[in-house]
């Protein structure tokens, strides 16, 4: 089975976690961890507890936020110790609705080609608009 961690720092996680079930339905192989202000339970706990859980024959996708912030590098620790892990920085909505739609355990050049379709979700739609209102002047 699939499983998906999103790991943020703050309430991002939580935010795009509901944002997924909104869309999506209730997801039950989606969990989210963060990083907050007043914690309780730091972020490499709560990931090992979650892990913990799995099956060890799952393929686990971590998600994070930031490059080389605290979470990303906690993430990475955890990454080494599980070899059923693949983490994955930059996080968007676009990423986690489509590893959330994949039942079966991805190849490294499926998950390459869901990050690359959803870096292409990342673009300045002003200036988008503004390129076409000029074409459409330069047609007239």
């Amino acid at each position: 089975m699939n499983r998906i961690i999103l790991a943020s720092h703050g309430s991002m996680s939580a935010g795009i976690h509901d944002t997924v079930e909104m869309v999506l339905g209730k997801i039950p192989n989606l969990y989210h961890v963060a990083t907050l202000r007043e914690e309780t339970e730091n972020v490499t706990s709560q990931t090992e507890r979650i892990l913990s859980s799995f099956d060890p024959d799952d393929q686990v996708y971590i998600l994070t936020d930031v490059f080389g912030g605290s979470v990303n590098n906690d993430m990475m620790a955890i990454s080494a110790r599980y070899p059923q892990v693949t983490l994955i920085c930059g996080m968007n909505l676009c990423l986690v609705l489509s590893l959330a739609s994949e039942d079966d355990p991805l190849s490294e050049e499926e998950v390459q080609e869901i990050m690359e379709n959803s870096q292409k979700q990342i673009m300045n739609c002003s200036k988008m608009m503004r390129e076409a209102v000029d074409e459409e002047e330069d047609d007239l």
